[in-house]
């Protein structure tokens, strides 16, 4: 009888610290990447993509592995660049960010492209993303991003921004 008594005592001990470690660990995991600005650009009528933007900065090495949003079908990475005076967009299966690097997702750089939209886009409306970190040691963890659309002006019109290409997805 003692024992087991004993052995309960240090299973609850063992399981305490077992939870307390995850619990902090989680909780660390939200501090790791820091996100500011988050903004989605509006669609036009019948537009079913859009392009996500923020400023990611990481207090550790991680890698930007999945993102989900409340709104579309599907999230892709992409890198815009000029090449030979062409402006040349490619997707990317994931994004490094190195500690203490701000990386900015901005037009005619890299963003987040929403596919498939579930609905139009309008200004002021909230978008959620979930976004899908690794560490170096190959432990995920996911963050929650609360974005605003915002209309661009129409002093922008004839800037046609990331979401105007054309994908065949």
């Amino acid at each position: 009888m003692i024992m087991t008594q004993r052995y309960t005592h240090h299973l609850l001990r063992y399981s305490l610290l077992l939870l307390l470690t995850i619990a902090s660990t989680l909780t660390h995991a939200q501090e790791v990447v820091s996100i500011d600005n988050p903004w989605v650009r509006a669609t036009n009528a019948g537009q079913n993509i859009s392009a996500g933007y923020m400023t990611m900065t990481s207090t550790h090495d991680v890698t930007l592995v999945k993102i989900e949003s409340d709104v579309s079908e599907s999230v892709e990475i992409h890198s815009m660049k000029m090449e030979n005076n062409v402006m040349k967009m490619r997707m990317l299966d994931t994004l490094p960010l190195s500690a203490g690097k701000p990386y900015k997702l901005e037009p005619g750089g890299y963003h987040l492209m929403m596919f498939d939209l579930k609905r139009p886009l309008i200004d002021a409306q909230i978008v959620n993303f979930e976004m899908t970190f690794k560490n170096n040691k190959g432990v995920e963890f996911k963050q929650k991003v609360k974005a605003t659309v915002k209309n661009l002006d129409n002093s922008n019109k004839n800037n046609h921004g990331d979401h105007e290409h054309h994908h065949s997805h």
